[in-house]
């Protein structure tokens, strides 16, 4: 039981250092892509912030 559970937590800390290489080239990738077309970027989280705003400011109205 304690070599299934070891060889359970040696798989997770792979997945997890498998994620974290993930998360960072996702995170590169977005910095390039900020610096490349920073007015489109500042238009699409202005209009997810609005997307977002309405949905909360829906939500809360129907209570």
């Amino acid at each position: 039981m304690a070599e299934k559970a070891k060889m359970t937590v040696d798989e997770l800390q792979k997945r997890l250092g498998d994620l974290a290489e993930v998360v960072e080239t996702s995170r590169v990738e977005v910095e390039a892509m900020i610096k490349r077309r920073p007015l489109e970027s500042a238009g699409v989280v202005f209009i997810a912030g609005v997307v977002i705003g309405l949905i909360i400011g829906a939500s809360l109205s129907r209570r």
